[in-house]
């Protein structure tokens, strides 16, 4: 009998196996990393001056989306900052001086290499919340483009990026969206939907989360309410009660975080102090100074917060590079001035088609994502108690809660329209 009971574990782990695979889809295209290997890259803590920079230029590539976006935005500055990194690592004098100043303030693509790569070693993994960050470079067989071994020597080592070779002109768009699907637990579904066969290469990123909140709210906190959005039209919506504990203001913004389960991550909402049309484009200008933010930040204090968030849904889906542009780092993707030689090669001058980009961020009273467990908490402590009602349009964020730097930032100005 226990030999049945063997064999019948067997087979059920074989089934498994097989439903789990069979959840796998197919990608075609040709890996390149299959035997690139990893070096021992150099580790570094994140000095203030470049958290500094860095939140300062997370804000300014917001501006620059919410400006060219009329609803609710969200990006992803980490995404930004590994695919300009690795451009600069491709790049020769021109392209790479300027993605230095751009998003490094001219630290040098070395030091932005050690410290992403240091930063997301420590940051992204965790039990309680998973953060799914991918990132991909394709390079056109139709135009034998070939990367070089050096250059994807880092990329793996540092960014420990995909690479594959795939024909443009057929199967590269449903390759690219199979694969995005399967490193993200089939969160993200087709987000390319055409590339231009002339290219010889694009980059693709896909960031979003499943977490729960370290205290989830109570369902009978989660009642009617309103939202007036950016026209000034009052919106029905579900209004999520809670008391929160972590204060963050000044005279132009008052906030609050909302910790993650595990407290590796939380969610920053910042409303403006101004109740205007154009409220939440000067609050992204504020912010836009890295001191700004990183002075709220040291700011922020332990105080009692009543907090009422909005039942929302954001997501980002497109091409980033009018992104870079706006940054003057836009001519590794035109095929007239592109300096990337120390990439790879093609037929022609070798560029990139675009930055292929999906962010997407969905808040409930459990959480982010699919979060469906944690402990159920909403009591005050304290005599005073701070009022923060998300009533209206309002910037978040997802930061660690180490250095506070944004891995995901967005815009709300609506949420049935």
């Amino acid at each position: 009998m226990k030999k049945n009971h063997r064999i019948l574990a067997i087979l059920l782990s074989v089934a498994l196996l097989a439903a789990a695979a069979g959840c796998q889809k197919e990608v075609t295209a040709e890996d390149l990393m299959t035997n690139i290997s990893v070096e021992n890259a150099s580790e570094s803590s994140l000095d203030d001056s470049f958290c500094q920079i860095y939140s300062g230029t997370s804000f300014k590539i917001l501006k620059n989306v919410y400006s060219s976006n009329g609803g609710n935005v969200i990006i992803s500055p980490l995404a930004a900052y590994y695919n300009a990194s690795l451009i600069a690592n491709g790049s020769n004098a021109n392209d790479k001086a300027r993605i230095e100043k751009a998003f490094g303030n001219n630290f040098s693509t070395d030091q932005l290499n050690v410290f992403l790569h240091s930063y997301c070693e420590r940051q992204l993994n965790t039990d309680f919340a998973k953060l799914y960050f991918v990132n991909g470079i394709w390079f056109n067989s139709d135009k034998n483009a070939t990367p070089f071994s050096d250059f994807l020597s880092i990329a793996k080592t540092y960014y420990d990026a995909a690479a594959y070779k795939d024909s443009f002109s057929k199967d590269a768009v449903t390759n690219i969206n199979n694969w995005m699907s399967n490193k993200t637990d089939l969160f993200v579904e087709k987000p390319v939907n055409e590339i231009s066969s002339d290219a010889p290469a694009c980059l693709v990123n896909a960031t979003t989360m499943d977490a729960n909140w370290e205290a989830q709210i109570p369902l009978e906190n989660v009642l009617p309410g309103k939202f007036t959005n950016i026209s000034g039209v009052e919106e029905d919506v579900k209004m999520m009660s809670c008391y929160e504990y972590i204060y963050i203001g000044d005279d132009n913004v008052k906030g609050f975080m909302k910790n993650y389960a595990g407290g590796k991550y939380a969610f920053l909402a910042l409303l403006p102090s101004q109740n205007t049309s154009s409220a939440v484009i000067n609050l992204l200008d504020y912010l836009s100074q890295g001191s700004t933010y990183r002075h709220l930040i040291k700011r922020k204090g332990r105080r009692t917060i009543d907090a009422s968030i909005p039942r929302f849904s954001c997501d980002f889906i497109g091409g980033m590079k009018p992104v870079f542009e706006g940054l003057d780092v836009g001519t590794c993707f035109n095929s007239k001035y592109a300096d990337l030689d120390n990439m790879a090669t093609s037929d022609d001058r070798f560029y990139l088609d675009d930055l292929y980009t999906y962010t997407s961020l969905s808040l409930t009273e459990k959480g982010t994502g699919k979060g469906t467990g944690g402990t159920v908490t909403n009591s005050a402590v304290g005599a005073s108690v701070t009022p923060v009602n998300l009533n209206r349009p309002f910037v978040f964020a997802v930061v660690d809660t180490q250095y506070y730097i944004p891995i995901m930032v967005g815009a709300v100005n609506t949420i049935n329209g």
